[in-house]
């Protein structure tokens, strides 16, 4: 994995290399070009740039038996370092062998390449060695150990000492080895841990998740063993003399790694918080780039690789929404292919893709599917069709018995005109059923006896009580109270009960019929088949063929009987 850069390169970075300024301002990625892209737009793998991590981050150091003896913020471990210039950080000397503990927050989660200690001579540590590196993926709730380090791995660590993973099953275990003999730089001898060494998975690392987390950290743990009671005092400021020997006097602390980008960013930055972020590109989003961006969500997110650059993509709405949802069962259905849905569609359209047309809309193939106007209002005519809607692709619309043509506004052949909305085409050889109903076809006042023979022929005869009216565009909608229901040939239509009753606006004006808020009425209308009654399915409606006599009780008896004797017999009504 020599592009991550496992290897004793590490050794040889600069004290203060990228990071330093990550601290203050934006890194910037001095390529041509945008190291995210290939030079004709498409996507591949990127890698954020590689830095000290622990640059200019205070350190925690602390001991594990003396509470009070700690000494927060310590900056002498990851400044600048200048090995002609020491500053050393070495452990206060005590009574006890209890542990001294330095924390490292990163303040944000990096893929760790190596971590190097640098001590302050020359001369190695002496026996006993005896310290451990861990690190936190969850901001220092939990910690786990990476490696551990001493003379004798056995004593202290009860496990052999080994420098190489001997399977896949153990290579994310902290192993156990002898530190020496140490690295030496000018300045004094280095312990350098790399993360990948002695993993056989390495040279897969970027098809490995097992390692991707293993490497993954968001704070570094070093912890130095019972170190000896002798020790005299330590000090941050450069020794006038000569460190001691100590194994606990340190001058430089450094950890070499990546933001966590998971190959879908060349920059990290601070964001108006503070807080180190991924630059994300290829339509992903958050801090690690771990998501798919807003809309691009028609696949599920993937880590990007050296092979498949695995980019986020846009759900397919037509333009006709900027909002859609990742559906794991539709991208199942697909074949793993697609899987958003999209939501909120406009311009009067519905469905996954936002590809059909709203009920009460037919498609205009004049239009592109992705114009504004691809849907179009149907148009059905309000009297030969049966409701608003109409074919989605034909935009035909669903007509009346006897109603042809593409909105329904034409008589079929074998159709004339009729006079009742109801029934706007009759054949042309049928009786005029509802010119029966009553001897006045237009506006004017009842006759003064009404023949009750068309109640036993088709009619729908209710006692009615009108509670309110309210205007519907070209319709009037009374809220009425059926009482009594003395004939109808659909029981399921007209039940007892609140009902809303629709009269034309054209014949409420010229008072046919004549209905009152308050009053009871005795209605006699025909039924129009089993299509409906009004302007949409399942409603009541009034017409000037329609008798609405004001309700007198000396007629129920009459009616009731009627409606059980022959369709010959008349009954008379005065009014």
């Amino acid at each position: 994995a020599s592009r991550w850069g496992w290897g004793l390169f590490i050794l040889i970075l600069p004290s203060a290399p990228a990071w330093s300024s990550f601290s203050h301002t934006p890194l910037s990625w001095t390529s041509p070009h945008d190291p995210c892209y290939h030079p004709d737009g498409r996507p591949r793998h990127c890698l954020s740039e590689f830095i000290n991590a622990a640059y200019g981050v205070p350190v925690d150091a602390s001991h594990s038996l003396r509470v009070h003896d700690t000494d927060g913020n310590v900056t002498t471990l990851t400044d600048l370092h200048n090995p002609n210039n020491l500053t050393c950080w070495m452990a206060h000397a005590g009574h006890d062998t209890g542990d001294w503990v330095l924390t490292l927050p990163l303040g944000r989660r990096f893929e760790i390449t190596y971590i190097s200690l640098q001590f302050c001579n020359q001369e190695e540590p002496p026996d006993p060695i005896s310290l451990s590196i861990l690190k936190s993926m969850d901001y220092g709730r939990s910690w786990r150990p990476m490696q551990h380090y001493s003379s004798d791995c056995v004593v202290h660590f009860q496990q052999p000492a080994q420098t190489i993973a001997q399977t896949r099953h153990q290579e994310t275990d902290a192993l156990c080895s002898d530190p020496r003999p140490f690295q030496k730089q000018k300045g004094g001898a280095v312990l350098a841990f790399s993360a990948l060494d002695g993993r056989p998975s390495s040279p897969d690392f970027d098809y490995s998740p097992t390692l991707q987390d293993w490497v993954t950290a968001t704070d570094i743990r070093i912890v130095f063993h019972q170190i000896s009671k002798n020790l005299k005092a330590g000090s941050f400021e450069r020794p006038k003399e000569a460190p001691r020997n100590d194994g606990a006097a340190i001058s430089d602390l450094q950890v070499g790694g990546r933001c966590k980008c998971n190959g879908h960013a060349s920059r990290c930055r601070r964001d108006d918080t503070g807080r180190a972020v991924c630059v994300c590109e290829h339509h992903t989003a958050g801090p690690d780039c771990d998501v798919c961006a807003d809309f691009y969500v028609d696949r599920p997110w993937h880590r990007a690789t050296p092979t498949h650059p695995n980019p986020c993509v846009a759900c397919e709405c037509n333009g006709h929404s900027n909002k859609c949802r990742f559906s794991m069962e539709v991208f199942l259905q697909s074949g793993r292919k697609s899987g958003g849905v999209c939501q909120k569609c406009r311009h009067n359209t519905a469905g996954r893709h936002c590809q059909y047309c709203q009920n009460g809309y037919t498609r205009d193939h004049s239009k592109a599917l992705s114009h504004r106007k691809a849907c179009q209002p149907c148009q059905c005519h309000p009297v030969g069709a049966v409701g608003r809607w109409c074919n989605q692709t034909s935009g035909q619309c669903l007509c009346r018995d006897g109603v042809t043509g593409l909105r329904c506004n034409r008589c079929a052949p074998g159709y004339k005109q009729g006079k009742s909305p109801l029934r706007p085409c009759i054949r042309k050889s049928a009786k005029k059923d509802v010119e029966r109903l009553h001897r006045q076809q237009h506006c004017g006042p009842p006759s003064e006896t009404i023949e009750l023979t068309a109640v036993c022929v088709c009619l729908v005869v209710l006692k009615v009580q009108v509670k309110g009216m309210e205007r519907s565009g070209p319709w009037w909608q009374f809220s009425i109270s059926v009482q009594v229901v003395f004939r109808t040939r659909s029981p399921s239509r007209v039940r007892r009960g609140p009902q809303s009753l629709w009269v034309p606006n054209r014949d409420l004006a010229c008072g046919c019929p004549a209905l009152h808020v308050g009053r009871t009425f005795l209605l006699i209308g025909a039924e129009d088949g089993e299509r409906g009654w009004g302007p949409e399915e399942s409603r009541l409606v009034a017409d000037r063929s329609t008798l609405a006599l004001q309700w007198r009780e000396h007629w129920s008896p009459k009616l009731r009987s009627s409606t059980r004797v022959s369709a010959a017999k008349r009954v008379l009504v005065h009014v």
